[in-house]
């Protein structure tokens, strides 16, 4: 270790004080920039965050749309399949119909050879 001249000692001193003085400039500038840069950060977070909070809102509308249309196509298919064993049950009456018709047709056509003859 060595020892320095007051002369020295001085300027190193002035040194300090100089870097000091430009450091609390630089902080003197760079506050009120940070500061303001945060409050915005501030702002745009709760806007975002009220954004979220819509489209969640929103989605949750949708999604209970969605379960409500689903629930109404079940209920469409059920009706469907209940037409649709109607439409089958009729489809067979007409078959019967169809066989007793041509049954008929057929004794009709053998009465009236019978009656010819």
């Amino acid at each position: 270790m060595y020892v320095l001249s007051p002369k020295q000692q001085n300027v190193m001193n002035q040194i300090k004080e100089i870097k000091e003085k430009m450091q609390k400039e630089r902080d003197d500038y760079w506050k009120p920039i940070v500061a303001d840069l945060k409050k915005e950060l501030d702002v745009f977070k709760n806007e975002w965050k009220s954004k979220e909070n819509e489209w969640k809102a929103e989605r949750n509308v949708l999604k209970s749309d969605r379960d409500t249309f689903k629930a109404e196509r079940e209920v469409f298919k059920t009706e469907r399949d209940v037409f649709k064993t109607e439409r089958d049950v009729f489809k067979t009456e007409r078959d019967v119909f169809q066989v007793e018709k041509d049954s008929l047709l057929l004794e009709n056509i053998g009465l009236k050879r019978m009656l010819i003859h």
